[in-house]
């Protein structure tokens, strides 16, 4: 699917994006919204945005853990509410809020946080249109 391959090239360009003007001006996590979206849009994504995440932690932070323990629990949380609670948009939320949460523990700004949420929504939308049109 073209979308599979399109969402992880455009990750790997939002590092790039936020190594360059980091210094510079406010700016979203661009990899953390794309990778977060297409994970809320479909959770068997986990198979290759977790890599991408990773990827992410190791450029940004140094590290191996900050987003990728927290990304990784989420497949796994989403399994666990669709069986309980039904697969349901406010669950979804709940658990971008969540990963969303970690960036200013992370050092982000209050502004840069509010811009990942901002540019994770709508690409979350398009991702699921995606889906949904693949699957009728």
């Amino acid at each position: 699917m073209i979308i599979n391959i399109i969402i992880p090239v455009l990750a790997l360009f939002g590092i790039s994006l936020n190594l360059a003007f980091s210094n510079t001006m406010s700016q979203p996590d661009w990899a953390l919204a794309l990778l977060l979206a297409s994970l809320l849009a479909h959770r068997h994504n986990w198979i290759w945005v977790l890599p991408f995440v990773l990827i992410h932690d190791l450029v940004l932070y140094w590290s191996l853990g900050p987003m990728l323990i927290i990304m990784a629990l989420m497949p796994l949380a989403m399994i666990y509410l669709d069986q309980h609670l039904g697969a349901g948009l406010p669950q979804r939320v709940v658990l971008m809020l969540v990963v969303l949460a970690v960036l200013p523990l992370l050092g982000w700004s209050l502004q840069a946080w509010f811009l990942t949420l901002c540019l994770c929504v709508p690409v979350w939308h398009v991702l699921t249109r995606q889906y949904e049109q693949q699957a009728a």
